[in-house]
């Protein structure tokens, strides 16, 4: 069970990466969730600062972003299998 829910996380995680990858620009989330950032990060009293942990924060909000879409994922199918009266 552990194996095969690691495989479909995998599978999910890959289906993010090709839509990430294929993706022209940034949506509006992704655009309001990086003003965000940078409004929290300009708020630091040395520009140093806010400069050497910048790189760090947005990986942080990009590795939530696609855990994010994985739980969301796995949510709609189990959602979807529900409605179907399918057990999962």
């Amino acid at each position: 069970m552990i194996c095969s829910e690691r495989k479909m996380d995998k599978t999910i995680r890959d289906i993010y990466q090709k839509l990430m990858r294929d993706m022209i620009g940034e949506d509006e989330i992704s655009r309001e969730m990086k003003e965000e950032i940078l409004s929290i990060l300009n708020g630091k009293e040395e520009e140093s600062e806010c400069e050497q942990c910048k790189d760090q924060v947005f990986r942080a909000a990009s590795a939530a972003e696609e855990a994010g879409f994985v739980k969301g994922f796995k949510y709609a199918f189990r959602l979807f299998l529900e409605a179907w009266n399918v057990d999962s």
